[in-house]
């Protein structure tokens, strides 16, 4: 006769909701999130997404501005985006991280007089620091975590030592000025996670007067391919090991979901599941994370910047066009990442949302049990179970990530088992042992079709 019945609430037993052991937590790490808003439904505004993200435990806002874009025209400004942050952040008690690009990525982003004056000549100091000054005059209710001086520069300065002196030396002079003009103020620039570790003489040079250490982060192999999901502690250790004494501000912090990229849905809420995970282990060094995007972009935006970027290559483009936690269709429907953000950021007292979370950590999997396998994972068609030898007549049950049982195996017989899949939906699932007296997670898997 089976024993147990499985619902939501009762896997909340099994799996507590809160991470006892957690490091991570609101007061030293925050979550951001770049609120992109490009659903179809041109009602669900800027406010919809906003509280999407605030809900979830988002206590950072990036808002992320091109210099020519301030400054269109020589000594002409355009300070609308900061007039509008003065009044709408403050009023939602919601901290700023401030990008202002001179270079963006592969481009030059300064007013058109300045595009062949070098980065170190005093008049492009001192028309950026002007610039500087009259943002501040227009934010001054805004309460900044951080400011940011350009975004992936590493890529447009290249291996160009004169470059990155000249933009060192820039960078230096702004940091300087904004200290002395913005008490308290925390500065930073943003390079690529190839930039500071492959760059690394030219980076730790131009970081030297950084408070953080901002980081731009895809794991994506040179043809826009996902890497494994296993890079993400080793690079987080490698960033660790070359700032020690500085932490870390992720920017930037993404990985698509499209099968042109080589990932899938599921796939990306894994992502969100190893980051958190590793966060953990290194929370005193990461400061912030902030997740791009809220929304996938719609093919026009896309084909903006695949015009912008100078690239017309169809895997970029796919992972340009779903880096986004939620798809665009309608109000815009959440992916499982979304729901994998929500409920990691749940576990670790970010928010209370009334929603059923049973991902496990690898700590609450019994591991007291000895040669417990699953294989394959991401799965497919089906999965290999193989389990210890004293588990005869015990029973399995495969749990969703809503917590409902989607499979239920009873009477084992044999250590080897091998479990259809291909009836399952894509997404995270966990395996619970159902023993006489107890019951006990054993392992997770991943369906990816």
């Amino acid at each position: 006769m089976r024993k147990l019945i499985f619902k939501a609430i009762t896997l909340i037993g099994l799996v507590s909701t809160s991470l006892s052991n957690a490091q991570i937590n609101p007061k030293n790490n925050f979550i951001g999130l770049d609120v992109s808003t490009f659903p179809q439904n041109t009602s669900f505004n800027y406010d919809s997404c906003f509280a999407l993200g605030a809900k979830l435990g988002m206590s950072r806002v990036g808002i992320y501005q091109n210099w020519s874009a301030i400054e269109p025209t020589p000594f002409n400004y355009n300070f609308s985006i900061m007039d509008i942050a003065n009044i709408y952040y403050p009023a939602h008690n919601m901290a700023v991280d401030l990008t202002i690009t001179p270079i963006h990525t592969n481009n030059l982003e300064v007013p058109n007089d300045l595009r062949t004056t070098a980065f170190d000549d005093p008049a492009f100091i001192n028309r950026f620091v002007s610039m500087i000054d009259s943002v501040k005059s227009h934010m001054p209710n805004v309460t900044l975590s951080s400011l940011v001086i350009g975004s992936e520069h590493d890529v447009y300065l290249g291996t160009n030592d004169t470059l990155w002196a000249q933009y060192t030396n820039f960078y230096n002079a702004v940091v300087k000025y904004g200290k002395l003009s913005w008490p308290g103020l925390k500065i930073a620039t943003e390079l690529t996670f190839n930039g500071l570790t492959t760059k690394n003489t030219f980076a730790q040079a131009l970081n030297k007067n950084s408070d953080y250490i901002g980081v731009s982060y895809y794991p994506l192999n040179s043809d826009f391919t996902v890497k494994p999901l296993s890079v993400i502690p080793t690079d987080f250790a490698t960033l660790v090991s070359l700032y020690p004494s500085k932490q870390l501000c992720f920017y930037q912090y993404g990985f698509p979901s499209s099968t042109t990229c080589n990932s899938s849905e599921a796939l990306q809420a894994e992502f969100i599941y190893e980051t958190f995970m590793t966060w953990d282990t290194y929370a005193s060094n990461v400061r912030m994370i902030d997740f791009t995007w809220l929304h996938d972009y719609d093919v026009n935006l896309v084909n903006y910047y695949s015009t912008y970027y100078g690239l017309k290559d169809p895997i970029f483009l796919e992972f340009l066009h779903t880096l986004g936690l939620r798809a665009w269709n309608g109000n815009g429907t959440d992916k499982p990442a979304f729901r994998e953000l929500q409920c990691q950021a749940k576990r670790r007292g970010y928010n209370n949302l009334n929603i059923s979370c049973i991902t496990e950590t690898s700590d609450q999997i019994d591991n007291n049990m000895d040669a417990i396998a699953v294989f394959p994972s991401p799965a497919q068609d089906c999965i290999n179970v193989v389990l210890p030898l004293n588990t005869k007549n015990a029973e399995l049950s495969i749990i969703n990530s809503s917590g409902q049982e989607e499979k239920y195996i009873a009477n084992i017989q044999d250590s080897h088992l091998s479990i259809a899949t291909e009836d399952l939906a894509n997404g995270l699932y966990l395996l619970v042992l159902n023993g006489e007296n107890d019951r006990k997670l054993i392992g997770k898997f991943m369906v990816s079709k």
